[in-house]
């Protein structure tokens, strides 16, 4: 089952303090993911969302509609 995770405005990505940079999604703050560029952050973002997600319909037995 894959659950699909609409990225556009739901996450919030922040610089640290090495330089690196942090996202996680906006009230799922849980969904967070480290990386060394933006690009990066946002990638590992979308696979920890897509994780967390997919197991949380398992968890609930979510058919996924589309």
């Amino acid at each position: 089952m894959n659950v699909t995770i609409p990225f556009s405005e739901n996450y919030v990505l922040e610089c640290t303090a090495d330089g690196g940079y942090y996202a996680y999604l906006s009230g799922y703050e849980q969904c967070c993911a480290y990386g060394e560029t933006e690009d990066d952050a946002l990638a590992n973002l979308q696979d920890v969302a897509e994780e967390y997600f997919n197991e949380i319909a398992l968890l609930y037995r979510i058919d996924d509609a589309s």
